[in-house]
């Protein structure tokens, strides 16, 4: 199972790369346009933002697996190890119960929208929210992978 989620790592860090690439490729091209060309391009500031928004629900699980989310260090640094690995337990239980929740209403979400287009490209926004239950489930994989790992150091 390690090496799928190595796998899958890797992936998303691609996926994050063309992301912030594309984003930036199209900011550049805004300013471009603004200040030499003196000429506003609409569709420059709402494709950023959307690959914005892709780029956190993209990364947000490759950061949980990385522990490189932010967290309160205050309760961490007081709790001995045992009852540490057992409130990071209880978090990705809890974790897993929101995103379950934000997939399901995330699909909900992109099938509400199906036929709406954006103002200014004229994409599906239900292409928009998709970035919600794909990433939401990418971040459950690398949750169930820390639950399996706690419980496995439990039996053994």
């Amino acid at each position: 199972m390690k090496k799928f989620f190595d796998f899958l790592e890797r992936i998303l860090k691609y996926t994050l790369v063309v992301l912030l690439t594309a984003m930036t490729i199209v900011v550049v091209i805004g300013i471009f346009a603004r200040y030499i060309l003196l000429i506003s391009i609409p569709w420059t500031e709402e494709i950023a933002r959307y690959l914005m928004i892709w780029t956190g629900f993209v990364g947000f699980g490759v950061a949980y697996r990385k522990k490189e989310l932010i967290s309160v260090k205050v309760f961490i640094d007081i709790l001995p190890a045992n009852l540490f690995k057992l409130a990071l337990f209880i978090s990705d239980i809890l974790c897993s119960i929101f995103l379950i929740v934000a997939v399901i209403y995330g699909i909900k979400l992109c099938l509400i929208n199906m036929n709406q287009l954006s103002p200014a490209s004229r994409i599906p926004v239900s292409i928009i929210y998709a970035a919600i239950p794909l990433g939401c489930t990418l971040y459950l994989f690398f949750v169930a992978e820390s639950i399996s790992s706690f419980l496995k150091t439990k039996k053994g």
